[in-house]
C-alpha cells in the first residue's frame, strides 16, 4: 500500500498547497483562542470498494508543540474518535474467490491534528487544510484483507464560517482517510477512501 501512501501525502500537500499565489508562504498566526471541535465523517467514496467508515471526532485545542512551529500550522489539537464501518468481503477478480470475510467493525483511534489558515486569496470562501495522524483500532480487520491495528493519516480542505451571533463555528469539507500499518506486518491491505466532513467547534 505504499503507492495509496503516497496518494494520501500529495493529497496532504495539495492542500496545503491550495490558494498559494507564487512567492507566498504559509505562515499563519495562531488562534488566538483555539477552540474544541466535534467532527462527524459520512464516507463519500469507497476507492477499492473495501468498506465504508463513518466516524465522529473529538479535536481539543493544545498548545502548539515544536512541530506545529516547524510545519507553520495555526492549530494543534489532540483528537480521539469513535466509528463503525461496513467491511465488504475481500474478493480475488482473478481466481473468483473470497479470500477473507467482512462484517461489522467498532473503529477507535487517537492522534494529532494540525490546520493552517491559507491566505484568503478567495475571500470567505478560501478553506482551511487539515491533517490527522495517529493510531487506529478496528475490532474486525479493516479492510478484509488488512490487520486491526493500523496508523492513520487524514488530510483534506475545511470551509468555515460563524453562527449569526458569532459564537459557533461550524465546517464542511472533503477528506482523505488512509489507514494501514506501513508495511510493519506481512498484511498490510490498507484503506484509502474520501470522506464529506462536518464540524462544529464546542
Amino acid at each position: 500500500m505504499r503507492a495509496s501512501l503516497r496518494s494520501a501525502l500529495l493529497f496532504a500537500c495539495a492542500g496545503l498547497a491550495f490558494a498559494l499565489p507564487a512567492g507566498a508562504s504559509p505562515l499563519s498566526p495562531p488562534a488566538a483562542e483555539p477552540a474544541a471541535w466535534l467532527h462527524f465523517d459520512a464516507p463519500a467514496w469507497d476507492i477499492a470498494e473495501e468498506g465504508l467508515p463513518a466516524r465522529l471526532t473529538l479535536a481539543l485545542p493544545s498548545r502548539r508543540d515544536p512541530l506545529a512551529r516547524l510545519l507553520f500550522a495555526a492549530e494543534g489539537r489532540w483528537t480521539f474518535s469513535v466509528g463503525y464501518a461496513k467491511v465488504y468481503n475481500s474478493y480475488d477478480a482473478t481466481t473468483g474467490i473470497f479470500r477473507n470475510p467482512g462484517g461489522h467493525a467498532a473503529l477507535l483511534s487517537a492522534g494529532r491534528q494540525y490546520r493552517w489558515h491559507l491566505p484568503e486569496v478567495a475571500g470567505r470562501f478560501t478553506p482551511k487544510a487539515a491533517i490527522d495522524f495517529g493510531a487506529h483500532y478496528a475490532t474486525r480487520r479493516f479492510p478484509a484483507d488488512g490487520t486491526n491495528a493500523n496508523f492513520k493519516l487524514i488530510s483534506g480542505l475545511e470551509w468555515t464560517w460563524r453562527s449569526a451571533d458569532r459564537r459557533i463555528e461550524w465546517s464542511a469539507g472533503l477528506m482523505w482517510l488512509h489507514f494501514s500499518n506501513a508495511d510493519l506486518l506481512a498484511r498490510n491491505s490498507g484503506y484509502d477512501g474520501l470522506a464529506f466532513r462536518f464540524g462544529r467547534s464546542l
